[in-house]
């Protein structure tokens, strides 16, 4: 089960990817967290004290695996070892990696690290049997084309707001451009009124669930704790189940 989960900055996607990693791992399944987020917050979010090192600053091993003869790039460079070495576990047995920054010279920029770390991605989705959650950036370029299409489903984590829909736009074009077919909606911070359930209406994807604003996730923030172990997991629990009847 390959899940990538993307929407603008701030409205909960790593709360999300969080929240679902544990659940999946409480409930017995093998479960790796990749943090695609220039803003790495992922590995906090999973009770990790220490950030794992982002694979895009092993600037040895990607010059090594991914710049061939007279500086032609290899599409498709070893990272198993890799992706094994630089894995980091939690206490609730989540695997946890993070991809970092990618330095771009201009949109559409080719570089070693662009190579490489999309190697990681297609291992994880292609090769791997685990329950795999992608925290993305605001957008889902680290996918391109071919990744894109082991992906089972795109979740997009909206507020109930105007720009909800704009964002939902954006995100159902860079899934239709990369190949991703399923995508759904999670609407976070929601505070039950006439207007936000019209917004809400004019979202046209399966909606997974509500997640009800509460203050007990900022504490969790400020308090650098994982959100699992002080809010309330149930509307969590809920859109997980929605996702495994979707996916299986």
């Amino acid at each position: 089960m390959k899940i990538a989960i993307s929407g603008k900055g701030g409205v909960g996607k790593t709360t999300l990817a969080a929240m679902l990693a544990y659940l999946f791992a409480r409930d017995g399944y093998r479960v790796t967290a990749i943090d695609c987020d220039a803003d790495i917050n992922l590995p906090s979010a999973l009770g990790l004290a220490e950030k794992p090192k982002p694979l895009s600053e092993l600037h040895e091993i990607i010059e090594k695996r991914v710049v061939g003869p007279m500086g032609m790039y290899k599409l498709n460079p070893k990272v198993d070892d890799v992706f094994e070495d630089y894995s980091v576990y939690n206490e609730d047995g989540v695997r946890v990696l993070v991809l970092g920054t990618i330095e771009k010279g201009g949109e559409g920029c080719f570089c070693p690290e662009n190579a490489f770390l999309r190697a990681i991605l297609r291992h994880a989705i292609f090769k791997r049997k685990d329950v795999l959650i992608l925290d993305m950036e605001a957008g889902i370029e680290h996918l391109g084309r071919g990744t894109a299409r082991g992906v089972d489903l795109l979740i997009a984590v909206v507020e109930p707001g105007t720009r909800a829909v704009e964002t939902l736009e954006r995100i159902e074009k860079l899934g239709k451009d990369i190949g991703i077919e399923r995508i759904a909606v999670v609407v976070n911070k929601f505070i039950e009124s006439e207007r936000a359930r019209e917004l809400v209406g004019r979202i046209k994807y399966p909606i997974l669930g509500f997640v009800p604003y509460s203050e007990c996730f900022v504490r969790a923030d400020l308090e650098n704790l994982p959100p699992y172990r002080v809010c309330d997991v149930k509307p969590f629990e809920e859109i997980k189940k929605k996702i495994e009847e979707i996916v299986e």
